[in-house]
Order: C-alpha cells, then sequence, then structure tokens
C-alpha cells in the first residue's frame, strides 16, 4: 500500500483539490488530530460544521450505512467530511463474517469508482494487514497518509509546533525539546501546551526552561536501552522493549526514538577526539551529561554498528508499516539484530 505524510494531503487541500477518500494509518495521535483539523478547516466553513461534519465508528456501523451518508447531500452546505474510525473492525471475521465482509468490499467498490462529489469520506485505522482485499482495495481508491512516518525533522516539527502555539523557541530550547521527548510529535504537543502557558505574555521559551518543566523520563529509557544494546546484554534489552510496550508505548514510536538516538550516536562519534562533554553538547544539541552519555556509547561501537543499526531501524519502521506483522516479534527481531556481537576487528576502541 503506498502510503504518504501529511504534508501531502496538505498540499492537495492548499490547492483546493481535497482526495474524495483519505485514509488515516497509524497510532500517532497528533498527526490524526491535525488531518482531522486540517481537513476540517479546509473543507467545511466553522457555521457549516454543525451539519456538515459526521463521525461514525466502522465497529458500530456496516460500510453500507456509511456509503449511504456519504452518498447524502449534506443540509445547509455544498460539502460535508465524514470521519469513520476503527476501519480494522471491516476487515476482520470468521465464517459467517465473511460473507459480510464481501458485502462490505461490494459496497466500498461502487462507492470509490462513483464518489460522491460533495463528500470527502476520511477512514481511520491504526492498522490494517496489507495482505487482505480489504486493505488493497482502499490503498488502491484512498489517499494513504502515514501517521506514523518518521521522516519529518523533528526540531523543524518542534519549531512548526511552537510557532502554532504562538511562542517561540530558541536552537538550545527546540534540541533540549526533542532530546526530553525522544522526538516523538505527540510529547512534544503536550509538553509545548505546557511551555505555552508558563511563558505568559513573553511568549519566549529558553533551554533552562525547558530542562526546568520537562521530564526526559522517555528518554532517559532510550538511552538506558542504548547502554544494553552497546554492551550485549540482549535479555536485559528485550526486557525493558516489552516493558516499555506494556507500558503503552507504541512500536513506531520507540523505533522513531531509537532512531533519533542512533543519529545521535553517529555524530557523537565523528567529534574529535578529546572533545569534552560541554562542546559535545553544542555540537550535538543536548545537554551535556546526555552528550557525554552519547560519546561513551558511540565509542563502544564501530562506525560499522552504527551503520546498520540505522539500516536495521529503517527496516524494522518499514516491517511496523504492514500491519500483517506482530509488532513485538518485529521489536524481538530488531533488538536482536541491535545487540549482536562485533565481527572480528570491527569494533572501535574507546578513546
Amino acid at each position: 500500500m503506498p502510503a504518504s505524510t501529511a504534508d501531502r494531503l496538505f498540499d492537495r487541500l492548499g490547492k483546493g483539490k481535497a482526495p474524495p477518500v483519505v485514509l488515516l494509518l497509524g497510532a500517532d495521535p497528533y498527526w490524526r488530530d491535525v488531518c482531522r483539523r486540517k481537513l476540517e478547516e479546509a473543507l467545511v466553513p466553522e457555521s457549516a460544521r454543525q451539519w456538515a461534519l459526521g463521525r461514525v465508528s466502522a465497529a458500530d456501523v456496516d460500510a453500507a450505512e456509511v456509503v449511504g451518508r456519504a452518498q447524502s447531500q449534506p443540509m445547509l452546505a455544498p460539502q460535508q467530511v465524514l470521519f469513520v474510525g476503527d476501519v480494522e473492525a471491516w476487515e476482520k471475521g470468521s465464517d459467517e463474517k465473511d460473507k459480510k465482509l464481501e458485502s462490505r468490499l461490494k459496497a466500498l467498490t461502487l462507492y470509490f469508482e462513483d464518489p460522491a462529489p460533495f463528500t470527502v469520506l476520511v477512514l481511520e485505522a491504526e492498522k490494517l494487514d496489507q495482505r487482505t482485499r480489504f486493505a488493497r482495495l482502499l490503498g488502491e481508491h484512498a489517499l494513504v497518509v502515514d501517521l506514523d512516518a518518521s521522516g519529518a525533522d523533528p526540531v523543524a516539527l518542534a519549531a512548526a509546533m511552537a510557532r502554532e502555539r504562538g511562542v517561540e523557541l530558541d536552537p538550545a530550547a527546540l534540541h533540549a525539546l526533542v532530546e526530553a521527548t525522544g522526538g516523538r510529535a505527540a510529547r512534544m504537543a503536550v509538553e509545548l501546551d505546557k511551555l505555552a502557558c508558563y511563558a505568559g505574555e513573553s511568549r519566549r521559551i529558553d533551554a533552562d526552561d525547558v530542562r526546568s518543566l520537562v521530564v526526559a523520563e522517555g528518554t532517559a529509557e532510550v538511552w538506558e536501552l542504548a547502554n544494553l544494546l552497546a554492551s550485549g546484554e540482549r535479555g536485559r534489552a528485550l526486557a525493558l522493549v516489552d516493558d516499555l510496550l506494556s507500558r503503552g508505548e507504541t512500536a513506531p514510536g520507540l523505533v522513531g526514538a531509537m532512531a533519533w538516538m542512533f543519529r545521535k550516536l553517529v555524530a557523537a562519534s565523528e567529534l574529535p577526539a578529546g572533545t569534552n562533554q560541554f562542546q559535545a553538547a553544542r555540537q550535538l544539541g543536548m545537554r551535556p551529561a546526555s552528550a557525554q552519555t552519547a560519546i561513551a556509547h558511540a565509542h563502544r561501537l564501530s562506525r560499522a554498528q552504527l551503520r546498520d543499526s540505522l539500516v536495521a531501524l529503517a527496516e524494522a519502521d518499514d516491517r511496523l508499516k504492514s500491519a500483517g506483522k506482530d509488532e513485538r516479534g518485529v521489536m524481538q527481531f530488531l533488538v536482536a539484530r541491535l545487540s549482536r556481537p562485533p565481527a572480528p576487528g570491527e569494533r572501535r576502541k574507546t578513546r
């Protein structure tokens, strides 16, 4: 299923070319809310939203009913947006439900071939099995927005989120925020709301404000994981990942945080010999203590290991986007790969 980042959807909306069917696919709550808001603002005037915005769950209504609503002209508005959540419910089934699946596929296929010109149908799912006919049908006819895409620069994203809230973070503050949150969009949004309240009328936030108000618990755990991987302690690393998943961390979010961490390790590995933690902090955009940690871990891994780790993380990200994959299985395989012992002569000497 070809997927895009949210920017492609925003570009279409900005040009007045809204797709008739959109699939918001993924678990990231920040990007889901942003996409919903952009669709509402671009397509339905605020005065008409009481009549021209619809929200239903696929767990409660079937496809034929949704198609019927999409084909019904909205009252007092030229265009409507219909959000359908929990679309995963439509792809699952036993033998009896398989008959329902055939009915759903038929209803959706007929609608996709001739969508109502006054409706934008927005389907939402955290995960779909890409092997099913249902997922392939959506992939062929909908603009698929990958909510868990990790390609956005987290520093640039943090700056944009700050502008939306009418506050300004200096570069050091932006880096401190990304470090404290692991670059996870949903967490940055929550912390920026808190920082914006703290800033008051000044609307300015510096790095000390971030360090005082943002608890870097998620990042501490990611660095603990880095330590276990660098030490080759596979069992403990697997246990930590399992614990994070059990506490509600999403696998794509965890992979994104690990990718951020390994990019910092690569940058730390390229610093000149003798660089102290304060010099490293400025160059890496991190707190001095974290910069020292990054240097220590980076020098325990070879360049080949660091490079292979980034490749492994990218491949894990791709696997997680194939919804038929077991997330815990993907994460276990990733940890096993990242904690492998170095090949002979591969490990670097600690400076």
